[in-house]
């Protein structure tokens, strides 16, 4: 009798903890829209563009999604969390590379005992036209059945 009565409580004390591991959404995260994996290759003059960050803006200004390209020119877009995709809708589309140079004199003075870095200026690798929403001319529309696949071959010399 002993041990069927160790033996029971032992199965709902498991039972208990089962039920408390299992994974609770909070209110924020139950209210998110769906989102459907949204990807594809950014190319510039025909060639993969890695390091590029694209967004996915929402034409009616809802959820945005972003990415930055892999080394073959691939992303996918997260809205929430990495690689979730996108809310279905239509999207306006930019493009954006930069390189960062050091400007400035080569030696300064160090700040609070520290070490003196040399001030970064952005340097736009990607044209002006593609970085801007409205100018870019891209655009997507994505939907629930999908496949959600946009490629885009940008130009390195686009006005």
């Amino acid at each position: 009798m002993f041990h069927r009565t160790i033996g029971f409580i032992l199965c709902i004390t498991w039972l208990v903890a089962a039920a408390g591991c299992t994974k609770h959404e909070d209110k924020w995260t139950a209210m998110r829209p769906q989102v459907f994996k949204t990807q594809g290759v950014i190319r510039m003059d025909g060639q993969p563009l890695p390091g590029a960050t694209v967004v996915f803006e929402s034409s009616t200004g809802n959820h945005s999604g972003t990415a930055v390209t892999d080394d073959s020119g691939k992303y996918q877009l997260t809205t929430f969390e990495d690689f979730d995709g996108v809310t279905a809708g239509e999207f306006l589309i930019s493009i954006e590379k930069n390189d960062w140079i050091e400007v400035g004199p080569e030696t300064g003075e160090a700040v609070d005992g520290g070490t003196y870095r040399r001030p970064l200026e952005k340097v736009p690798l990607t044209p002006a036209k593609y970085r801007d929403f409205e100018k870019s001319e891209l655009t997507a529309i994505v939907t629930p059945d999908g496949p959600n696949r946009f490629d885009f071959d940008i130009q390195s010399d686009a006005k």
